[in-house]
């Protein structure tokens, strides 16, 4: 059975966080075009964003902070000339957290010592990057993603 391109999406237009994103995203695909103030102005919304977040947070060791500082940290680090190109990474991960609900910089921080809850198999590491968005959330498979997950989105 095929699933509609509609139950894919995971568009959230009342999310002020989503649209936070959507934003971003934007704007590092007009850095990619050729319109460098793309990027100061993503790295400007990711830096608020993360202290934002912080304020809000109980802790600024918190899943969404970390999910944010990190993301800042890569877009800063695509400043330095020979890392330019890395900027396809979070313009395209950007764009799968806004259009589809898959958080590649969520993923990678769940395997960090601190945010897991199981030793690091091969079998946690297929389920981290390839359970579909929607069942780390209804199916709740990872038990220690699926809460996580939301922290891109919160």
């Amino acid at each position: 059975m095929k699933i509609p391109l509609s139950q894919k999406l995971v568009l959230m237009p009342r999310s002020l966080s989503w649209w936070v994103w959507a934003i971003t995203a934007a704007c590092l695909s007009a850095g990619l075009m050729g319109y460098s103030s793309g990027f100061y102005l993503a790295i400007l919304i990711s830096l608020i964003q993360t202290v934002v977040y912080d304020l809000k947070q109980t802790s600024a060791l918190s899943f969404p902070v970390q999910i944010r500082f990190a993301y800042t940290i890569l877009l800063i680090l695509c400043q330095v000339p020979p890392l330019r190109w890395l900027y396809w990474v979070p313009t395209v991960g950007t764009f799968a957290l806004v259009l589809f609900g898959y958080c590649l910089m969520a993923r990678i921080l769940s395997l960090l010592p601190g945010n897991r809850t199981e030793p690091v198999s091969l079998d946690l590491i297929l389920r981290t990057f390839l359970t579909p968005p929607d069942a780390y959330v209804l199916e709740g498979r990872i038990a220690s993603l699926s809460a996580r997950t939301k922290g891109c989105k919160n």
